[in-house]
């Protein structure tokens, strides 16, 4: 069975750019990474000071964080009346992410915080590099590049209050920097 597929024409100046993002994507986008930012760095921060919790502040602002984001995403996107196809990859790349870290915390009882947190600074600097290439922002990329050396740093200091301190030092670099640049260019 084959089917077929008309293009519409496009010209050769446009087909090389890639579609704007609005400025609603931006503020959206500030806001999740300022969101999970001020999340992961909470708990890293509670975690480190209290080592006793083992890993409650973590559950406790991931399923905060995570409800608070899809309500926030949820309204947003039912009030966004398009969107760009720059605003539609990121926002897929930020689904994929918050799913990978909704998923490793409930591994840390099993595999321990020495496997898991290098694994989330990775996460989540794959997700600002990548979002910084296709936004074309370089606070993003080197954000993200920063929590990738954070997260090889994680993998070398082995003691749960380091690795903390380097997940709070990754949540700066790699969420809370990079979405207040956004927010910054979403006003401009």
């Amino acid at each position: 069975m084959s089917t077929s597929t008309t293009f519409a024409p496009v010209s050769s100046a446009a087909a090389g750019q890639p579609l704007p993002i609005t400025p609603q994507e931006l503020t959206t986008n500030a806001i999740d990474y300022l969101l999970w930012g001020t999340a992961l760095g909470s708990a890293a921060l509670v975690q480190a000071v209290a080592p006793s919790l083992q890993g409650l502040p973590f559950q406790v602002a991931i399923a905060g964080a995570g409800l608070s984001a899809f309500a926030f995403h949820f309204y947003r996107g039912y009030r966004l009346p398009a969107r760009s196809g720059q605003g539609e990859a990121v926002r897929l790349l930020r689904l994929a992410t918050w799913v990978v870290l909704a998923v490793l915390p409930a591994l840390v009882p099993k595999l321990g915080w020495a496997t898991v947190l290098p694994l989330m600074l990775f996460a989540i600097g794959t997700r600002t590099f990548v979002a910084g290439g296709i936004l074309q922002l370089r606070t993003l990329i080197f954000g993200g590049a920063a929590a990738w050396v954070f997260g090889s740093l994680a993998l070398r200091f082995q003691a749960p209050t380091d690795q903390m301190l380097l997940l709070l030092a990754a949540a700066a670099t790699a969420l809370l920097v990079p979405g207040a640049v956004l927010r910054a260019a979403a006003r401009r």
